[in-house]
């Protein structure tokens, strides 16, 4: 038999416990604390647009399109980007590692692809590019005359960014 909260009479016991988000930061379990940095399947941090879209001028100058029609990144994991970017491709060991997949749509030509003299460079509408969101250095790079078959959009959150014509070289 339980006591009520009024006295000895018999009843429910009445536990109220706080709601976890409202415990003082000393009372919080380590597992509901807010993760640092990007995260896979959410919106990609304010704190890397600028750096990203520096990146992404950089590319789609670089590749003779200094405007794309567009250019959008999203957060996900190297193993989902390459779906997107190079479809086929796997990094045995490096498949969780959390990275921005860019991707572009305009004119673009990869005139540093490694290859004999004569042929000409590869061509096409759609470039991706894999960033390791903690280092920012580029892993992966795909060119295609196709959309993907992933869409971005199927990892997470897109947000598209702005590129101009002036970019930094």
């Amino acid at each position: 038999m339980a006591v009520s909260a009024h006295g000895n009479t018999p009843g429910r016991l009445k536990v109220r416990t706080p709601h976890p988000w409202t415990r003082t930061s000393e009372s919080r379990p380590e597992a509901i604390r807010a993760p640092s940095g990007p995260i896979p399947g959410q919106p990609v941090p304010t704190s890397a647009i600028h750096r990203l879209t520096v990146q992404a001028e950089r590319v789609a100058k670089g590749d003779g399109d200094a405007t794309p029609v567009w250019v959008s990144v999203v957060v996900t994991t190297r193993a989902k980007a390459l779906t997107s970017a190079t479809p086929g491709d796997t990094v045995p060991g490096d498949q969780n590692t959390i990275v921005y997949l860019v991707k572009m749509k305009g004119h673009f030509v990869d005139n540093s692809a490694p290859g004999p003299s004569g042929p000409k460079a590869p061509v096409g509408e759609y470039l991706s590019l894999v960033i390791d969101a903690k280092t920012f250095e580029g892993t992966d790079f795909g060119l295609s005359r196709r959309a993907p078959p992933e869409r971005p959009g199927s990892f997470g959150p897109v947000t598209y960014l702005k590129v101009y014509a002036s970019a930094p070289s």
